[in-house]
């Protein structure tokens, strides 16, 4: 499927280093896109690393054609784990190594090296 995104504000956050971008997509007739897509999608457009930007949020109200998301792009990958929470890291992973964390969690063993 191809994305037709739009972005319609672009923020530096000096303090924290990162890139604040809120994005709109439209989706006529289809559903709402895969968040590693438009992850993928959005770190082309700007030129920044895949692995540094995280799909905040990403919202679609019912019967629209349309999607609002909030898109954050670090410039370190300390700062990125250091502000974002546990649940949007993985939220923004493959889905073989978001089951693969949530494993190695419940057997309360490392999977620090997976977010790499």
């Amino acid at each position: 499927m191809s994305l037709n995104i739009e972005i319609t504000e672009e923020k530096k956050n000096p303090l924290i280093e990162r890139t604040e971008l809120t994005f709109r997509i439209d989706h006529f007739g289809k559903g709402t896109p895969n968040r590693l897509d438009v992850k993928k999608k959005i770190s082309a457009l700007q030129g920044s690393d895949e692995k540094l930007t995280i799909i905040k949020k990403l919202d679609t109200r019912f019967g629209a054609s349309h999607s609002i998301g909030k898109a954050y792009i670090y410039n370190d990958a300390k700062e990125l784990q250091y502000f974002e929470p546990f649940h949007i890291q993985v939220r923004n992973l493959e889905k073989d190594k978001r089951a693969e964390i949530y494993q190695l969690k419940k057997r309360r063993e490392s999977f620090k090296h997976l977010f790499e």
